[in-house]
């Protein structure tokens, strides 16, 4: 069964890389959300789409990133059109964080709840007045990759925004798939930069 699980996970990739689909299940296997705001200084550039379930059971887990890696393939595309396969963060020791999509400059400061794990970004105005914040659940890997996702009716609201205001057929085509599924976090999984490992 956990055999079978795996090279569904591994094959119902489009990546077109077997291996990289196996290195993709072995880091959200390996993640943990145990860790401080200071280990996650650096910039961390954007490397997929990112689908986590809320599960503690390992059969879960990895029947969960089965199912999750044709979803993220089938996002994949939209990220694309929508640009958010340009996102680099950069963080500093403190949590003062710059996020960049495209022309696009966020900054603020990011704080991590010990309890629950969870990863809050506080964007600021002109680096001071705050504009509003966002939770993420986050995972970080020992081999340099970093997990945020969000829950996807927070995801699917901002989709549907940008659809309204820009009349993009396809960025609502992504909404509608987001919608399909039930219990799911969507968001990025972003790599460590080189030569950013303080």
């Amino acid at each position: 069964m956990l055999a079978a699980v795996f090279t569904a996970a591994v094959f119902n990739t489009t990546a077109g890389n077997p291996l990289e689909a196996l290195g993709g299940i072995v880091s959200s296997l390996t993640s943990t959300s145990k860790f401080e705001i200071k280990d996650l200084q650096g910039t961390w550039a954007y490397q997929s789409p990112a689908v986590s379930f809320k599960s503690d059971q390992a059969l879960n887990k990895i029947g969960g990133t089965a199912a999750s890696a044709a979803l993220e393939n089938k996002m994949a595309p939209y990220y694309t059109r929508l640009g958010l396969n340009t996102l680099v963060l950069t963080m500093d020791a403190d949590g003062n964080f710059e996020m960049k999509i495209k022309t696009i400059t966020l900054k603020g400061v990011a704080v991590k709840d010990s309890d629950s794990g969870a990863l809050t970004f506080n964007f600021n105005a002109f680096g001071k007045t705050n504009i509003g914040k966002i939770a993420a659940e986050a995972q970080k890997s020992a081999t340099g990759v970093l997990t945020l996702t969000f829950d996807v009716s927070r995801v699917i609201a901002i989709v549907d925004k940008i659809a309204s205001v820009a009349n993009l057929q396809s960025v609502s085509t992504l909404s509608s798939l987001l919608k399909s599924y039930d219990g799911i976090y969507a968001g990025a999984r972003l790599k460590k930069s080189a030569g950013n490992n303080k």
